[in-house]
């Protein structure tokens, strides 16, 4: 658990640095983190250029780490990647532009 205390507070830094509430945030798992943000259907939604990754020892810690951040924190993200991709071990993170925020948070009339 050393490793993923560690991680989750390089991403607890990242996310207090970059400002909002957990549920600004975006996590996911990936083999190659570049990859998923760099998507033109993805690169749309990251305000600021506040993206980081990390690259964890294992799957298992990634999956650990990530479903703190989901289950404990209410980050936003899926896991999707390390279930379709074994050796997954990189975490990205990302802030959610604006308009993202405010449409998930706008009240239907």
């Amino acid at each position: 658990m050393g490793d993923e205390k560690h991680i989750i507070a390089q991403i607890e830094a990242y996310i207090r640095q970059g400002g909002g509430e957990y549920g600004d945030w975006f996590i996911g798992l990936a083999d190659n983190p570049i990859d998923p943000i760099m998507e033109v259907t993805r690169l749309h939604k990251v305000q600021d250029h506040r993206f980081t990754y990390i690259e964890t020892v294992s799957p298992q810690v990634a999956r650990a780490v990530a479903d703190y951040f989901l289950n404990v924190c209410g980050t936003e993200g899926n896991l999707y990647d390390i279930d379709t991709n074994p050796l997954c071990r990189a975490i990205y993170v990302y802030k959610k532009a604006l308009q993202l925020i405010a449409s998930e948070t706008a009240v239907p009339v």
